[in-house]
């Protein structure tokens, strides 16, 4: 299956092992994701560890904070395989 893009930006690609190599315990990170209630969420947190609770993986953040990583929509700029159109708006503001 090949995906066409109209974009000539190579980081528009959505690459899962990009994505969780950006997952490094006790890194401190740019991390962007929604809430239960979908408001989008920029923050900068150190990655305390990755669990797997109730069949799902789960960020553990230094804050105490814990974030399915189904809802991460990006780690360090390296964006989730489940959010590919979110690139095209995130900015570094």
């Amino acid at each position: 299956m090949s995906m066409e893009t109209n974009l000539n930006n190579f980081d528009s690609i959505v690459d899962e092992n990009a994505f969780r190599s950006a997952i490094i315990p006790g890194k401190f990170v740019r991390l962007e994701y929604l809430t239960d209630l979908n408001e989008f969420i920029k923050t900068d947190v150190t990655i305390k560890q990755l669990l797997r609770q109730d069949g799902a993986d789960v960020l553990e953040l230094a804050t105490g904070d814990l974030v399915p990583l189904d809802r991460v929509v990006s780690i360090s700029g390296k964006l989730s395989p489940r959010y590919p159109g979110y690139g095209n708006y995130s900015c570094d503001c």
